[in-house]
């Protein structure tokens, strides 16, 4: 499936290729476009380029941590497009990390499957209903 046949699109921001490639084999299936991108190389350009209805960052890049790219992202992404940071950390320390970097929110690694899809699902949705 081609990234025009599938509905909203999101960009993950994960050094781990295998963060990458479960986000796209769980969220591709459901409708969800990926577009993943395993260094902050080519941030900007990719939301220029896919206009993505929700940006998921990894706080641990090796190169550049998650909060300087959210600031980053909020400089370029789309109007409401949520920036949600996806971390293997424990939910109090990434509640600390989101208001640190002025995040919208997480999601945690530990979130698979079915209910990856909906965490995803549900930002996605909250973006839409704040544009009209």
């Amino acid at each position: 499936m081609s990234l025009q046949t599938l509905g909203p699109t999101v960009l993950v921001v994960d050094d781990s290729e295998i963060a990458c490639e479960s986000a796209k084999h769980t969220l591709e299936p459901s409708g969800i476009a990926v577009v993943a991108l395993n260094s902050p190389f080519g941030f900007i350009k990719a939301i220029r380029e896919h206009q993505p209805a929700l940006i998921l960052i990894d706080v641990g890049l090796g190169i550049l941590n998650g909060s300087k790219l959210v600031q980053l992202g909020r400089k370029n992404a789309p109007l409401n497009c949520p920036i949600v940071l996806y971390s293997g950390r424990d939910a109090a320390t990434l509640e600390q990390d989101v208001a640190a970097s002025q995040a919208d929110g997480f999601i945690t690694k530990s979130t698979t499957g079915k209910d990856f899809v909906q965490a995803v699902a549900t930002w996605i949705e909250r973006s839409r209903r704040t544009r009209r």
